[in-house]
């Protein structure tokens, strides 16, 4: 049995049941595919040599991959009962960090499928999950950033991900009293978000862009009637942002990276 490292799930780590990251005599860790499998749309036809090509889809199926993890004692059947307690039986997909040092940094979002117990002379002392994830990626720790505005103000926003997809942040505009305009324009992307005509400021605007929802508290008018209903995202690496308006502007999230597992 060769011991390499601890993994943490659903906020708890491996060390409290006495459990580490292994490859256990044939039982290992093999090769594990990346998630974002092309599958390709496109119709052959007789009399063409090449395809009439619809596009690529990337995200038809979540990262899968398997899990192997093992004591250095025996287990008992009550210990047994212990270790399935942690790991299964969530209604919610779970925090999977493995604290190896190429994966510093990077969370999945997952459930375990399935677990098999591994024995030796017919004791259990390791166990072989199958991991299926909410997604193709992996993703990075909560990020924030606050950029305060004061009429226009330009900003570069480096979008760490490394998956080749758009990433829609969670957004907080704090509107400054007496602001009736407030826009942010991605020139990367060439998209701007933004709300007019306000009949005033001091409050709070919450975005969700990724289910395109909007919350405002405490806010006697439809934020809705003023919004042009562009949704704000970003590219992988460099975003050039432009600001306008008066108050601040939070954006948080998650990066996605696509390690595979």
């Amino acid at each position: 049995m060769y011991k390499a490292y601890e993994f943490t799930y659903a906020d708890t780590p491996a060390s409290l049941y006495g459990m580490f990251v292994c490859d256990l005599g044939d039982t290992k860790h093999g090769d594990n595919p990346f998630g974002n499998q092309a599958n390709i749309v496109e119709k052959r036809l007789a009399n063409r040599i090449t395809p009439l090509h619809y596009g690529v889809r990337y995200h038809d199926d979540p990262l899968t991959f398997h899990l192997i993890f093992a004591s250095n004692e025996y287990l008992d059947r009550w210990q047994v009962q212990e270790v399935a307690q942690w790991l299964t039986g969530y209604q919610e997909y779970q925090w999977l960090t493995i604290d190896q040092p190429d994966m510093e940094g990077v969370e999945f979002h997952c459930l375990i499928q399935s677990m098999t117990a591994i024995n030796i002379a017919w004791f259990p002392i390791a166990f072989d999950a199958t991991i299926i994830c909410d997604c193709p990626y992996g993703y990075s720790y909560p990020f924030e950033e606050e950029i305060r505005v004061d009429g226009t103000k330009e900003y570069l926003f480096y979008n760490d991900s490394t998956a080749r997809v758009p990433l829609y942040p969670q957004l907080k505009i704090e509107v400054a009293q007496g602001c009736s305009s407030f826009s942010i324009t991605n020139r990367t992307t060439g998209v701007t978000t933004q709300f007019t005509g306000m009949p005033s400021g001091g409050f709070t605007v919450n975005m969700d862009n990724e289910n395109e929802v909007i919350d405002v508290a405490s806010y006697k008018y439809d934020i809705y009637d003023y919004f042009n209903f562009q949704f704000f995202y970003l590219v992988p690496g460099d975003n050039e942002l432009v600001i306008r308006g008066s108050g601040k502007v939070t954006i948080s999230g998650r990066y996605l990276y696509n390690v595979g597992a």
